[in-house]
């Protein structure tokens, strides 16, 4: 990795949250980041069988490459009959989840 990739990598980070199956995204999501960030997000999902809950409560940017990595992952969970629900929300992040109309795919409630 060179420094400008670690550069970019540090904009955003993916980790497990504080229970089974919860996704912690924080950071910025975009066009350039997302085939890494699929990369990791399907690693931590492989290590659940459970559903999966996604805290974007610090994600402050997520470009259309990262809402279709999440619908990705909901059709992809889907066919295992797992499901995949946002329980937080940055504001910023979730006007777009409104402006898309993704907010029911994801479970977001007004």
């Amino acid at each position: 990795m060179d420094d400008h990739d670690a550069r970019k990598e540090a904009l955003w980070r993916l980790t497990t949250g504080d229970g089974p199956g919860v996704i912690v995204f924080s950071g910025e999501i975009d066009f350039s980041v997302t085939p890494t960030v699929r990369e990791r997000l399907l690693e931590l999902v492989g290590k659940t069988g459970k559903d999966i809950e996604l805290d974007l409560a610090d994600l402050t940017y997520i470009d259309s490459s990262g809402l279709a990595l999440l619908l990705e992952l909901r059709k992809q969970l889907a066919e295992t009959g797992r499901s995949v629900a946002i329980r937080s929300i940055s504001p910023q992040v979730r006007k777009l989840f409104n402006l898309t109309q993704l907010s029911d795919l994801f479970g977001l409630t007004d």
